[in-house]
């Protein structure tokens, strides 16, 4: 069972509402097949592999930019091996694309962009079917009965953006023309727009990195993100294509050795889905999909004397068991002993990835683990981090670094026992930590790597993370106590450690040029300046200060989810929004899904936002329109109210010391960031080169600018 509600409310609740004891009626968590793996082949990006999205040859309605149209449909892809059956997605397919490749694809739609070149996308929602591919939970806000399933909103993950681009939750639309309450896009950018159609304005006025944009319809984002509507964004400037002489590996457009790894987990249906889960709605075919829909209380917390469990149910986090990198299960890939940029992206929806590389060993996953469940084999070293089993981290979410970071490549995670609900994060012992929806950009050389050889990326971070549960960790042989481990075959998954693996061949020429970007390099030019120095972990005493919290709590069915505080409802207590937000069977049409904003703050301003994590696990948080820096952490304990830091000052590992937009928040832990609202960066310029006006936020109440925090694809979204 995943560790507890750690919030005081929770605690008090717990004093007359005991921890359900009685039993449940659910079926086994479905497993996917025995998928072998190493049998597909790694996508690359562009023809022939992932699509890459091309301009209209018109431009934009209303601002005259360079303009895109993708669709979003429903499309069956090979990604699992060949032989098996093919596996039905939403997701977004480019009109155009590169060197013709329009073909319906998994993560499809890549767009390459430049700084200072604004865009606009039409996206067309096709999704012209009456029942989602997933079960979908209508108790929860946006999902009541009447609101349509294939609704959609897209968010562009770390985008600066007008509000009316930024797909929130509520500024979803339907096929037909039915839109969510603070759908004003097509208003702006596309009056003439057609039913099923929105419009999207992104400025660009961002240094160089790597986005993604997804789903993000409120109470079916964890659904929609799953099913595929996800794919991503790349913004190029002078900055970056000057460290080419550096020793940057060329672009991928320009065919270099950048390779974007984008990293997700699924379930798939087996051949026996009617008995081994008789009340599964979604598609049956073998192959397809699965996603929990019954929520088991000897998985996920719930209290007695809630309502009675609805099937579908909406769950707290959810952990798949087969690894997909770049939309295929477990591939290979073939590289040289040369150097290579590596961009990730962790799409899971609640996985922590813990990133290393190792040589292969003659095992059938080329992995061996010892009696401590830790990998004997030796460690992959890079040459681009000086021969060493290190990453070279350059980059972040938010762009480069400061500079770049040596993060290691072969320490298993190691995790202290939490001290008054609090775990020090300098005390996790770690490779390249990835959360949901962070982005490491990496370098990484095979030349030292004898060829012939394969290199394995493996992952042993815990579900959920940091604690875990065993029944989430899936290893052929595996004794940690989740028995499908000991069915498992070798070769063959589930398998959630191996993600993929490398084969090294001999370099051909030319030669790689010498690599002059090293810890010392000074990437900060390159990106936006910093609003405290890099290297400190001290708050500005004059600047304003945001007190947040993150609690976990149960709703009228009992079910855990999570909801954010702030100074004036430090718990996140539902009480006081009982009828508008948690009483999900009794939410009148959409009256859950426009309460009004809470954290609206003015354009111009500074802020330090302090949050709270009084939960069990960590949770990575994304900010909306605005990135930020992280200055540092402190542990509280977080039984006793009113909150009080104490101890040591943490400052930020090396590898955030850059522009973030999505941050860990670890259990018993304050996490402090600074950030600027500037809204200069996200105005729409007209054809005739005027600025145009954008209508408030519904949500806002004529705020001028709103910043949501996501807890990632969790219950509510």
């Amino acid at each position: 069972m995943m560790v507890k509600t750690r919030s005081v409310i929770a605690t008090l609740a717990t004093a007359f509402t005991f921890l359900c004891s009685s039993v449940v009626p659910v079926f086994g968590f479905n497993q996917s097949p025995a998928i072998p793996l190493f049998r597909t082949t790694l996508r690359g990006v562009g023809p022939g592999g992932i699509p890459v999205a091309l301009p209209d040859p018109k431009k934009a309605p209303v601002t005259g930019v360079t303009h895109y149209t993708i669709d979003i449909r429903q499309f069956k892809d090979q990604i699992l091996p060949e032989g098996w059956p093919r596996t039905t997605f939403w997701g977004y397919n480019p009109t155009i694309g590169l060197g013709g490749n329009t073909t319906p694809t998994l993560l499809g739609g890549i767009i390459i962009g430049q700084k200072g070149t604004p865009i606009q996308i039409t996206f067309r929602n096709k999704l012209a079917v009456e029942n989602h591919i997933l079960p979908v939970d209508t108790t929860i806000p946006g999902s009541e009965p009447g609101v349509p399933v294939n609704r959609t909103s897209v968010h562009l993950h770390g985008g600066l953006v007008p509000w009316i681009s930024d797909g929130g939750p509520n500024s979803w639309f339907g096929t037909s023309g039915d839109v969510g309450p603070s759908f004003l896009n097509n208003q702006v950018l596309n009056p003439g727009a057609n039913p099923g159609e929105a419009e999207y304005y992104y400025p660009m006025n961002q240094s160089a990195r790597f986005m993604w944009y997804h789903d993000h319809a409120m109470g079916i984002t964890r659904l929609n993100a799953y099913a595929g509507v996800a794919s991503g964004l790349i913004i190029r400037d002078n900055f970056e294509k000057a460290l080419i002489q550096e020793g940057l590996p060329e672009f991928i457009e320009d065919g270099g050795n950048e390779i974007p790894l984008v990293i997700q987990d699924k379930i798939f249906v087996g051949k026996h889905i009617a008995t081994s889960d008789p009340t599964w709605t979604g598609l049956k075919d073998y192959g397809s999909l699965w996603y929990a829909h019954t929520y088991d209380p000897s998985r996920w917390d719930l209290l007695s004397g809630g309502k009675p469990l609805p099937d579908p149910s909406a769950v707290p986090e959810f952990f798949a068991d087969t690894m997909l990198v770049n939309g295929t299960a477990y591939p290979k890939v073939t590289v040289q002993a040369r150097r290579y940029r590596l961009r990730l992206l962790n799409a899971c929806n609640a996985r922590f990835l813990n990133l290393q590389l190792y040589l292969a060993d003659s095992s059938k996953e080329g992995i061996t683990l010892d009696a401590s469940g830790n990998p004997t084999n030796a460690p992959f070293l890079n040459h681009a981090a000086g021969d060493t089993p290190n990453f070279l981290q350059i980059g972040t979410e938010g762009g480069f670094l400061s500079k770049p970071a040596m993060v290691a490549s072969n320490v298993p995670l190691v995790v202290p026992a939490p001290v008054s609900g609090a775990v020090d994060p300098s005390l996790v012992q770690k490779s390249l930590l990835v959360g949901p929806a962070e982005r490491p950009d990496l370098l990484v050389d095979f030349s030292d790597v004898q060829p012939g050889t394969d290199v394995v990326l493996y992952n042993d971070a815990p579900a959920p993370f940091p604690m875990g549960d065993p029944v989430n960790d899936y290893f052929p042989g595996l004794n940690n106590g989740n028995s499908v481990n000991l069915t498992t075959q070798p070769g063959f998954g589930p398998n959630t450690r191996v993600l993929m693996r490398f084969h090294v061949e001999a370099a051909l020429p030319p030669k790689d040029p010498t690599l002059k970007i090293g810890t010392a390099t000074n990437l900060a030019r390159g990106i936006d300046p910093n609003l405290v120095p890099w290297e400190s972990d001290r708050v500005p005493p004059a600047v304003a200060k945001r007190f947040l919290t993150l609690n976990e709590y149960h709703d009228d069915y009992g079910r855990l989810i999570q909801i954010l505080g702030n100074e004036a409802n430090p718990f996140g207590s539902p009480y006081d929004m009982m009828a508008t937000y948690l009483d999900y069977g009794r939410a009148p049409g959409q009256s859950a899904m426009v309460m009004a904003s809470r954290e609206n703050v003015k354009d111009g301003d500074t802020e330090v936002w302090e949050i709270y994590n009084t939960t069990g696990d960590v949770h990575p948080m994304h900010f909306h329109l605005v990135n930020v820096q992280v200055i540092n952490r402190q542990g509280f304990d977080s039984l006793s109210y009113p909150y009080v830091a104490k101890g040591p000052v943490i400052p930020p590992d090396p590898n955030e010391r850059g522009w973030k937009e999505t941050v860990l928040n670890y259990p018993g832990t304050v996490t402090r960031v600074i950030m600027k609202f500037d809204l200069s960066k996200a105005g729409i310029i007209s054809q005739e080169g005027k600025p145009i006006e954008v209508p408030p936020s519904p949500r806002t109440g004529g705020a001028e600018y709103v910043c949501i925090v996501d807890p990632i694809f969790r219950t509510i979204v």
